[in-house]
């Protein structure tokens, strides 16, 4: 019978729109159809805590964040704990990069970061959610810089994008793909990579490693099941996510239209990731006075 999946942000995301462009090939190798459903909102964890309650058949899956399993818990407590979902697999690592309006009055990193220091409080940021690696990701960089700004979390890029776009925003910090169309019509400026590694959309924009931080923001997309769901449920939707992670056409559009690199893991590899991130996390938001076990 059809499969549905859950997923934890808005329409027209990086999350949203790479599981549509994997779908009919996961339909392909399932047999079955897919009904994809968005639920965003509180950073993801609607949807996640959505899955976590589905009768663990493996006919409900959910596509979401790494805030979502290894954030969120540490920042508040949660209708579910995300050491418990089965962990499917993630096709790809999200790529970002810090955008302003394309007539703001910074050209450079610098001089954002410089009026940010001698306008205390006056800078504004959109982030899909606070407790979102693109939120911490500035928090940390704030703290560095020794300065105060001030996220504003949308329920996803698309809207932080619409609202630098708007004006309501100063910047967001977002991933590739929802950016690719309005920064090829020329209305966003690109000031800093916040990934590892440069990224082809904007390849003469700087990371921050480049700048000399000792820091870059990691998230990743994966699939979860419910609790308790079956191995054979588990391994056989591993394998769909494989089979189109595998497919030429696939990797090219990422590549080439949505601007982000197909880096397949299956279910132990992401698990071991989560593990790996929950500390890494865990760590900055203590750094930046987050985490729910400081005194407020």
């Amino acid at each position: 019978k059809p499969i549905k999946g859950i997923i934890s942000l808005s329409a027209g995301g990086t999350t949203d729109i790479v599981a549509r462009t994997l779908a009919p090939y996961m339909e392909e190798y399932l047999g079955q159809p897919l009904v994809l459903i968005n639920e965003p909102g509180a950073n993801g964890t609607i949807a996640v805590a959505d899955v976590a309650k589905r009768k663990p058949d493996g006919y409900t899956f959910g596509w979401c964040n790494l805030p979502t399993l290894v954030i969120h818990s540490q920042m508040r407590d949660l209708p579910y704990d995300p050491k418990e979902f089965e962990y499917v697999a993630s096709p790809m690592p999200y790529e970002y990069i810090v955008f302003v309006r394309n007539d703001a009055q910074w050209n450079t990193w610098e001089e954002f970061i410089s009026y940010a220091k001698e306008h205390p409080r006056m800078i504004t940021y959109g982030v899909p959610g606070l407790g979102s690696t693109n939120h911490l990701a500035l928090e940390y960089i704030a703290m560095k810089e020794g300065i105060e700004w001030h996220p504003v979390p949308f329920k996803g890029n698309p809207e932080s994008i619409a609202a630098v776009l708007g004006g309501h925003v100063d910047a967001c910090n977002t991933s590739t793909t929802a950016a690719v169309s309005a920064f090829q019509a020329g209305k966003l400026k690109p000031l800093i990579v916040l990934s590892k590694k440069r990224i082809a959309l904007v390849p003469d924009t700087p990371t921050l490693l480049e700048k000399g931080y000792d820091f870059y923001q990691f998230s990743c997309m994966g699939a979860i099941l419910p609790p308790g769901a079956p191995e054979y449920a588990r391994s056989k939707l591993e394998a769909a996510i494989e089979y189109a992670c595998s497919r030429p056409e696939v990797k090219e559009k990422a590549a080439k239209t949505l601007f982000v690199t197909i880096e397949f893991k299956n279910g132990t590899e992401y698990r071991s990731l989560a593990e790996r991130y929950y500390k890494i996390w865990g760590d900055i938001l203590r750094q930046v006075g987050l985490h729910k076990g400081q005194k407020k």
